[in-house]
């Protein structure tokens, strides 16, 4: 039997509850959770651990906890600074270097929040994010993302202008990086096997000789979609059109939301695809209530 001695009293009741339950646990034939649950009106965790508590556990209840104190933070050292060139209308940006160059230790977040929040809290003024960075190239380097050479790599379309910047360093790019020297090889290859053949054996040739290479993913996805990628190759017929249609009502659904009702769906998904005709009176397929011709 547990001894409780006279303390606070919700800690008390805390206590001879938690005896309660263990008692009434020992007692029963199947030890089931859930009747302890239902008896005693608690949540399932807090039967579970009522129920597994030692008599130590149940005493030192009573203890008060000890609440750490809280540890500072290295922007401590700098508050009276940041608080008076605030006031002094000091540029937070400024601020931030300032603090920096004086020897500051801690994480540029920390700074950043403190500075934040002073501005806000005390002169009830907002910054945005990342508002102490600002990235820029120098002038004599050229950035060319890659991205831009992914794109310039795989166009074939002579009526999409290339971006003359890759053109121009291309060569060095690919002396540097003679990856892209192999990944233009790869996707021309590709390229010249669905466009400009009528084999589709071609592309088994091509799974063999990159199934065990880097491009493992891609020969799999082409594995899974073996017959429409050879049927793609031997018709010159295209489902394209059609995808990309179905990809522009989508979009428009979405655009809509779902709000305007049936009818307007159809005017709003009818609309983009008058643009090719000469005749379109606008006012009429807008005007609520007018009937459109499905068939112009």
């Amino acid at each position: 039997m547990i001894n409780i001695i006279p303390s606070r009293p919700k800690v008390e009741k805390k206590q001879k509850l938690i005896i309660e339950i263990q008692k009434r646990w020992n007692e029963l034939d199947e030890k089931k959770t859930y009747i302890i649950v239902e008896e005693f009106n608690i949540s399932k965790v807090s039967a579970k651990k009522y129920v597994n508590m030692s008599e130590e556990d149940i005493r030192s209840l009573d203890k008060p906890k000890k609440h750490q104190k809280t540890k500072g933070t290295a922007t401590d050292d700098y508050i009276n600074i940041i608080y008076k060139m605030l006031s002094d209308g000091v540029a937070p940006e400024i601020i931030f270097s300032y603090i920096i160059h004086k020897g500051y230790k801690g994480t540029w977040r920390a700074l950043d929040n403190r500075i934040y929040y002073m501005l806000k809290n005390n002169f009830n003024r907002s910054l945005p994010m990342n508002y102490y960075l600002d990235y820029k190239y120098p002038s004599t380097i050229t950035v060319i993302k890659r991205n831009d050479v992914i794109k310039y790599l795989t166009t074939k379309d002579d009526k999409i202008e290339v971006n003359k910047t890759v053109e121009k360093y291309i060569g060095i790019i690919k002396d540097k990086y003679p990856v892209i020297i192999e990944l233009e090889e790869i996707y021309n290859e590709f390229y010249d096997i669905l466009m400009n053949n009528d084999d589709p054996s071609l592309l088994d040739d091509f799974i063999d000789k990159y199934e065990d290479s880097k491009l493992e993913g891609f020969i799999n996805g082409i594995k899974k979609d073996i017959a429409p990628v050879k049927n793609a190759i031997s018709y010159p017929q295209s489902s394209g059109f059609v995808e990309g249609n179905n990809n522009k009502f989508k979009l428009i659904k979405r655009i809509l939301y779902g709000r305007s009702g049936t009818v307007n769906l159809f005017r709003k998904c009818y609309l983009p695809f008058l643009v090719t005709h000469q005749d379109v009176d606008l006012m009429k397929t807008v005007k609520k209530g007018s009937i459109i011709n499905c068939t112009a």
